[in-house]
């Protein structure tokens, strides 16, 4: 007579615990709300003065994936109708909206983003311009790690978002630590970019600006690539770029600034001051640039324009500069 064989009662436990932990995460994700996830990152961007819209956001592998993200600015303050449809649940609600009103869109193919432990925050993927972005924040923000590999500036829309029609490769890296100082009621206060400490590392090869497009991004109206390239800018062989910039306490030290092709090589020393709002940060940099006559022609006044600029003491080859004023509004004066 066959013997029968019972199962271990530690093989029953663990088998009715692992069903149960599958079954509770199998409903946390067909359930959780992700119409109103994406309504409110639609609604936190719009706070910011940005448009986004996301057409699929799903569960991955332990985090969530969104998938053709768009990020806009507009150009003029939304309708309360326009508003109304990108704060819906439903993202079909928003697929008609024109970029007129919106904005011309920089496009993310597919992002995904995960929790983490140590430390405790998330970390993130993009698929975006050809290449990839990769990180981690931490959960109140004041930790910021990325990096850049491999992008190409000639996809996703970014001559659109920005107005320059720009070709190459990019990549690089950017470490910060942001202090938080205290808040009201004895709560933690927001993240102070301006006390940042950190690093940015930055390489392009083979860059290519083949020209703006006229009203969108730098280009637009009374702006001044408008103002000096009224017909857009002409094509400029930028070659190579490497930046390294060392933050502390939110001064930023410009350890290596290069731009460099066989008609334009750029350098540049100084320091950057960063403000709450990346906008208002200020730089404060001396600028040394050397450009060879066929390009002067091409760039027309604004090539014209370089002759004002004094030689510089130690090169005289090149023409020197001193940038200063914000990055929302930058000043070129000639080097005293």
């Amino acid at each position: 007579m066959a013997t029968q064989r019972k199962t271990a009662l530690w093989k029953v436990v663990v088998g009715y615990v692992a069903f149960s932990v599958f079954a509770l995460v199998l409903c946390f994700f067909l359930t959780f709300p992700y119409g109103a996830l994406r309504a409110r990152i639609t609604s936190e961007m719009l706070k910011a003065g940005y448009v986004v819209r996301i057409d699929t956001l799903r569960p991955g592998f332990v985090g969530l994936t969104a998938k053709n993200v768009r990020i806009s600015q507009p150009p003029e303050p939304l309708s309360q109708e326009t508003t109304a449809a990108l704060l819906s649940t439903d993202p079909a609600a928003s697929r008609m909206l024109a970029p007129a009103e919106l904005g011309e869109s920089f496009v993310i193919d597919t992002l995904f983003i995960r929790p983490t432990l140590f430390p405790l925050g998330v970390a993130f993927q993009a698929d975006v311009l050809g290449g990839q972005i990769s990180g981690n924040a931490s959960s109140r923000g004041d930790k910021v790690s990325m990096k850049l590999s491999k992008l190409d500036p000639s996809q996703s829309n970014l001559k659109g978002f920005t107005g320059l029609d720009l070709e190459g490769s990019l990549s690089g890296s950017l470490n910060l630590t942001l202090p938080t100082p205290p808040g009201a009621n004895g709560k933690a206060g927001e993240p102070d970019l301006s006390q940042a400490d950190g690093e940015l590392l930055l390489d392009g090869q083979n860059l290519l600006l083949k020209g703006s497009v006229e009203g969108v991004g730098v280009s637009s109206k009374g702006s001044p690539v408008a103002l000096l390239f009224p017909g857009g800018l002409p094509q400029i062989p930028v070659g190579e770029l490497t930046a390294q910039i060392r933050f502390e306490k939110g001064q930023g030290t410009v350890d290596a600034l290069k731009l460099g092709s066989d008609q334009l090589e750029i350098r540049g020393t100084g320091t950057v001051k960063l403000a709450k709002r990346i906008q208002y940060s200020e730089p404060a940099m001396d600028v040394k640039i050397r450009v060879e006559p066929e390009l002067v022609k091409a760039l027309g006044t604004a090539g014209l324009g370089l002759s004002i600029l004094p030689p510089d003491k130690e090169d005289p080859k090149f023409r020197s500069g001193r940038l200063s004023g914000s990055l929302g509004k930058l000043s070129f004066q000639p080097k005293r």
